[in-house]
C-alpha cells in the first residue's frame, strides 16, 4: 500500500514501522510489513493539516496514526525503533511487469442458437416461480445477520415497507451528519448472466443498474467501485470477457460523470468443470439532497397512479425468464447512457417535487417482478393495463429486462404536475386496496393475490436451507 500510493504520486516514503497499530502484540517487523489485515486505509496529507485530520478520525472513533512522511526520492525506506531495516527502489518494489496476453472473442460456433423459452399457459405460475428464484427471493435471513442500524443513521433500510411485511429495496440511505439533512445513498449493480452472453453490455448494465438503484431512493449517482471476478486470464476468451466488461464500465462511468477511486480484480475463478460466470459487481454511492424526500419501493396508498419511465424493448437474452424456462440466445439488454441520464433526472425532479410516493427500478424479472415486489412491501394491490406499452408481446412487456427503467407511484392529486414533468412516462393504472395484482394486455391477463406472491418470495430461501 505504501509503495502504490508513493508510486502513483511519483515520490517515495520514509516509514516508521514501530508506529503501525497492531491487532496482535509481538509481531516481527517483516510480519507487520507484509500483513494483509483488513479494514485499513492509507492517506497522505500536508503536515499542517495532520492535527485537523486526526481530529476527524477521533470524532468517529477510528484509529488513525502518522507512520511516516513523503520524500522526493522514488524509494521506500523503513526504520524500526530508529534502526534502518529496509530500502528498495519503487520501480523494483511496486511497478511490476506488464503483461500483454492474447485475447479473443468466443468462436461463432460456441454462440447459442436462438430458442424460445418453453412457457406454461398460466403466466401466474411463471411469476410465482420467478419470485421464488434464489436470485430474486427474500434475502432477509442474510440481511438480518448484519447490523445495518450502526450509529442509528440508516434512514432508508434494505428491507422496505410495512412492519412484518417488508419487501426488497433498491438501495439504502444513511444520514452521516447530525446537523444536516443531506444523505448518502448506497447501492449495488451486477448481472453475470448478461456479462456471460455479452461482456461489453454486461459491464455497462452493471453501472446502469447501480445508478438506477441510487436514483430510486432519491440519490444523484456520484462514484462507484468495482469487484471483478473472472476466470483464467491466460485463456484468450476469458481475458476478452474481462477486457470488454472493463471497457463497458469505463465508458459508462465517463458518460455518467462517475468517479471510480478504487476496485479489485479476482482472476482464476475456474475449476476443471469450467469458469465461474464473469461477474463485474459495481457498488455506488450518491448524494441525497434532502433525506426527507427519499422514497422507497413499497406501494403507499390506494387510488394512487402507477407509471413506467423508460423504454421496454425485446431484449430477453440472458433474462431470468430464459434461464428458468429453457430460452437460449436472444438480445442482451443494451444501455443508452443519455436515456439513463434523462430518466434519472426525471425521477429525481419528481421526487424533489414531492410527486412520488414509491419508486422501484426494473431489473431481474422485468416489470412483472418489480410490480410484485412493490405490492409485497405495501401490502396493496394493483389494477394495470399494459396496452400503452405498444405492440410487444405480453411476455416481453412483463419480463423484458431492458435497462434504464423505473416504476413510480404518483400521488393521484398531482397527476397533471407529474405528466407535465414526465411526458414520456407511460400510465399503467392504479394502486388498489384489494390485495390482488391484476395486469391486463388486451384479452390476456395475470391475476395474483398478494399473500400468494409473498409466500413464494419469502419461503424459497428457507426451503433451500
Amino acid at each position: 500500500m505504501v509503495g502504490e500510493i508513493a508510486l502513483a504520486g511519483e515520490c517515495g516514503a520514509d516509514v516508521e514501522l514501530d508506529r503501525v497499530p497492531l491487532k496482535e502484540a509481538g509481531l516481527a517487523p517483516w510480519e507487520i510489513w507484509v500483513s494483509e489485515s483488513q479494514e485499513r486505509m492509507m492517506l497522505a496529507t500536508p503536515e499542517e493539516n495532520v492535527d485537523a485530520v486526526l481530529e476527524v478520525f477521533a470524532l468517529w472513533d477510528v484509529t488513525a496514526t502518522v507512520i511516516g512522511r513523503v520524500v522526493k526520492e522514488q524509494r521506500v525506506r523503513i526504520t524500526y525503533h530508529g534502526e534502518p531495516i529496509y530500502e528498495l527502489d519503487l520501480d523494483f518494489l511496486t511497478k511490476g511487469p506488464e503483461y500483454c496476453r492474447p485475447l479473443a472473442p468466443p468462436s461463432s460456433a460456441s454462440k447459442e442458437v436462438f430458442q424460445a423459452p418453453n412457457l406454461p399457459e398460466d403466466l401466474n405460475a411463471v411469476i410465482l416461480s420467478t419470485l421464488a428464484d434464489p436470485n430474486i427471493a427474500s434475502k432477509d435471513w442474510m440481511i438480518m445477520q448484519y447490523d445495518h442500524e450502526v450509529r442509528a443513521s440508516t434512514v432508508v433500510k434494505p428491507l422496505q415497507g410495512k412492519v412484518g411485511l417488508r419487501g426488497p429495496g433498491d438501495g439504502v440511505v444513511i444520514k452521516p451528519l447530525m446537523d444536516s439533512n443531506r444523505g448518502l445513498a448506497i447501492a449495488v449493480g451486477v448481472n453475470p448472466w448478461f456479462t456471460s452472453e455479452d461482456p461489453y453490455n454486461g459491464g455497462r448494465s452493471s453501472v446502469d443498474e447501480v445508478c438506477r438503484n441510487i436514483a430510486a431512493v432519491g440519490g444523484r449517482p456520484h462514484a462507484l467501485t468495482d469487484c471483478m471476478n473472472f476466470g483464467n486470464p491466460e485463456k484468450p476468451e476469458r481475458l476478452y470477457e474481462f477486457s470488454e466488461a472493463v471497457r463497458g464500465i469505463g465508458e459508462m462511468a465517463k458518460a455518467m460523470n462517475l468517479a471510480v477511486p478504487s476496485g479489485n480484480v479476482s482472476f482464476y475463478n475456474e475449476t476443471g468443470q469450467g469458469p465461474a460466470l464473469p461477474t463485474p459487481t459495481c457498488l455506488g454511492v450518491g448524494i441525497v439532497e434532502d433525506i426527507r424526500k427519499c422514497v422507497t419501493t413499497d406501494l403507499k396508498r390506494a387510488q394512487n397512479l402507477v407509471y413506467i419511465i423508460g423504454d421496454t424493448k425485446d431484449e430477453m437474452g440472458a433474462s431470468i425468464l430464459y434461464r428458468r424456462y429453457g430460452g437460449k440466445g436472444g438480445k442482451v439488454p443494451e444501455v443508452d447512457a443519455a436515456a439513463l441520464s434523462r430518466n434519472i433526472d426525471t425521477v429525481l425532479a419528481a421526487g424533489q417535487a414531492g410527486l412520488l410516493k414509491s419508486c422501484h427500478d426494473c431489473a431481474d424479472g422485468g416489470l412483472a417482478i418489480a410490480l410484485a415486489e412493490m405490492c409485497l412491501g405495501g401490502d396493496l394491490g394493483l389494477q394495470l393495463d399494459l396496452s400503452g406499452m405498444g405492440d410487444l408481446s405480453f411476455e416481453t412487456k412483463l419480463f423484458s429486462e431492458s435497462n434504464s427503467r423505473f416504476v413510480v407511484e404518483v400521488d393521484v392529486a398531482r397527476r397533471a404536475e407529474f405528466e407535465k414533468l414526465a411526458p414520456q412516462a407511460i400510465y399503467l393504472g392504479t394502486v388498489e386496496q384489494d390485495k390482488r395484482m391484476t395486469i391486463r394486455d388486451g384479452r390476456r391477463k395475470v391475476d395474483l393475490k398478494v399473500p400468494a406472491m409473498r409466500r413464494a418470495w419469502t419461503d424459497a430461501l428457507w426451503r433451500l436451507m
